[in-house]
């Protein structure tokens, strides 16, 4: 699963890039099912970023799996929770 960490952190910057531009839209001419769904899908990757994230080497040789605080947007939602 660790593997994938850098897949799913695109997958939520390309996401968090579409609910700004959603939300830009004015509030009644916005697809609010589509939001919220975005935004649900969202907070499961953060959640399973997280949890593969808890594995910081690779078991076999030690080597580091990726960079620490790559994303901005990781940092600030760790903050408000």
């Amino acid at each position: 699963m660790e593997n994938f960490v850098p897949v799913f952190e695109s997958k939520v910057k390309k996401l968090y890039d579409k609910v700004v531009k959603e939300l830009s839209i004015p509030k009644k001419e916005r697809n609010k099912k589509r939001l919220k769904k975005m935004l649900r899908e969202i907070k499961n990757m953060k959640k399973t970023i997280r949890s593969a994230k808890k594995v910081k080497a690779c078991p076999h040789c030690g080597q580091p799996l990726w960079d620490e605080g790559d994303l901005a947007y990781m940092d600030a939602d760790s903050e408000t929770s």
